[in-house]
């Protein structure tokens, strides 16, 4: 997209007027006209500065985003500015930090940001979520051995079916039972890890955040898991 050469007191208008999903347009224009920004009315500048910073966010800017957000963050605080765009803007920040965190590798520090929000906003899904895929990420041993354990039993219990129609009942008619017990075990086993590993994880991040059990998240993260 190209631009017109700009006055002072059209870096505004020309900036909303980009549209307001034109993320990387925004971006570079903001950037390249930065001479322009520190000349804006006051109320102005931050206006541009919030969504600037909330672009680099929807653009995968992650390491920028971070190394302006907490002066933002103040700004917002000082200014008691509540919401921006319909969002309260101080929660939406705190969140985007902490994903880009998450983003990152820096999931201690993602996981301390989200249980600010989790006292600001208790009933917030989003946060317990990407909560719960810290967890996950720092305990990655525990929780991925575990599901390849599941899916060992699983794929074990498959195996088993097939050598059963296409072996034991043709021709070994006496070990059917024998096969049939041993499919039952390896798929209640694998659904048992997969079931627990999840529920642990739920435990772990109640204890630390507070319990609020969603039944249709865990089974959406348990049937997520089986497909895995």
């Amino acid at each position: 997209m190209n631009f017109k050469p700009l006055k002072n007191k059209d870096f505004y208008f020309e900036y909303h007027r980009i549209g307001s999903k034109a993320f990387r347009d925004k971006v570079r224009y903001y950037e390249d006209n930065r001479s322009y920004i520190g000349q804006l009315k006051y109320q102005e500048r931050i206006d541009v500065d919030i969504d600037y910073i909330l672009c680099l966010f929807e653009i995968g800017k992650y390491h920028k985003f971070l190394s302006k957000v907490d002066s933002l963050i103040e700004v917002v605080i000082m200014d008691n500015i509540y919401g921006y765009n319909g969002v309260n803007i101080y929660n939406d920040l705190l969140f985007k930090k902490a994903a880009c965190q998450f983003n990152t590798g820096q999931y201690i520090k993602s996981e301390k940001v989200l249980k600010a929000i989790v006292k600001l906003e208790p009933e917030n899904n989003l946060v317990r979520t990407l909560y719960g895929k810290c967890k996950r990420k720092q305990g990655r041993d525990w929780y991925e051995g575990t599901k390849a354990v599941a899916m060992v039993m699983l794929i074990s219990a498959i195996s088993i079916v097939f050598m059963e129609l296409l072996i034991v009942r043709p021709f070994y008619n006496d070990y059917v039972a024998t096969f049939s017990g041993m499919r039952i075990l390896f798929f209640v086993t694998g659904i048992l890890f997969l079931v627990g590993n999840e529920i642990y994880l739920y435990f772990i991040v109640g204890k630390e955040i507070g319990y609020k059990f969603d039944f249709q998240e865990i089974k959406k993260r348990f049937l997520k898991s089986e497909v895995k």
